[in-house]
């Protein structure tokens, strides 16, 4: 958890509440919840959770469903500034959603309720919100599209230049190659072999926690080939 000072201070820093007067960010203070992750530390799934909403104010994250028979898929990685949680209608989903920390995370938490009654009172925040959700759809739209089009040493380089595009030259994560290949879509051992030819160019050099992007050109230019 985190002190008073400290909690109000990332909300100050949140886009999200831009422009929130002093009182109202007071109120903000009450009725939401700061909680802190360390890699790998994750919230509970969506259907275990009372319906709440989560903003990432620092931090990185990977967003996976599973179904009942165990089979995942990692649709995302989230980071500061983005939402997920109980954003839609209330209903019986049928895949579990699970947050996990892929480096120390801070996150905001409210009900439904409490942000729809915010959003009530701030229209230029509902706004905001609305936004956030287009630019969601965009990603998930560009992420199949990529799946569908790209073999998976395309969509490896892609990945990595969404990173260096979010200003992160250094990927200290830790991520798993499994984590990797429910990202793209692919199996552990292809994405094991496409690092491995991506780490002997030169281009990327990894460890155990940290993949560190070495020549961004040559990973766009395979990112920007359509394969087959």
């Amino acid at each position: 958890m985190t002190t008073v000072d400290e909690k109000i201070w990332h909300l100050q820093h949140c886009p999200l509440f831009s422009g929130v007067s002093e009182e109202e960010l007071k109120d903000l203070e009450t009725i939401t919840v700061m909680i802190k992750l360390q890699p790998q530390e994750r919230i509970l799934s969506a259907h275990q959770e009372e319906r709440a909403i989560w903003l990432i104010k620092e931090g990185l994250v990977s967003l996976t469903y599973g179904d009942a028979d165990g089979k995942d898929a990692t649709i995302m990685l989230l980071r500061s500034g983005d939402l997920f949680g109980a954003l839609g209608e209330s209903g019986e989903l049928e895949y579990g959603e699970n947050v996990v920390a892929l480096k120390p995370t801070v996150l905001c938490r409210m009900t439904q309720e409490q942000m729809e009654s915010l959003l009530h009172k701030h229209p230029q925040m509902a706004y905001r919100v609305t936004k956030l959700s287009w630019h969601r759809i965009a990603r998930l739209q560009q992420r199949l599209a990529d799946i569908m089009t790209k073999s998976v040493r395309e969509r490896l380089a892609t990945e990595y230049g969404r990173e260096q595009e979010a200003g992160i030259r250094s990927l200290g994560l830790t991520i798993t190659h499994d984590d990797l290949a429910r990202l793209v879509g692919s199996s552990r051992e292809m994405v094991s072999k496409v690092m491995g030819s991506f780490r002997e160019l030169g281009w990327i050099r990894s460890s155990r926690k940290t993949i560190e992007i070495l020549d961004i050109a040559s990973l766009e230019e395979v990112a920007n080939t359509v394969g087959i």
